[in-house]
């Protein structure tokens, strides 16, 4: 399953959300295919596959403490059914 987070570090914990952000910790079965830091509305975003919800929940949450976060499922454009 393919997910995409982003994160707005919350006022006075840039430079703890900045620390995580470079050394998360990863559940077994997880691949990230990008992390990358962005300047707008979020200050990074993390594009990652996992093996199911939990094991995506359990990577997300770490950020909780330091950052807004908001994850969604991802899906190839092909496999929405509004696009056929």
């Amino acid at each position: 399953m393919l997910f995409v987070t982003t994160m707005k570090a919350r006022y006075g914990q840039h430079l703890e959300a900045i620390k995580l952000f470079k050394r998360p910790k990863i559940p077994d079965g997880l691949e990230i295919r990008h992390f990358i830091g962005t300047f707008g509305a979020t200050d990074a975003l993390v594009i990652f596959e996992a093996p199911d919800e939990a094991t995506a929940a359990e990577f997300t949450v770490q950020f909780c403490h330091v950052a807004d976060v908001n994850t969604s499922l991802a899906l190839p454009i092909e496999d929405l059914k509004w696009t056929r």
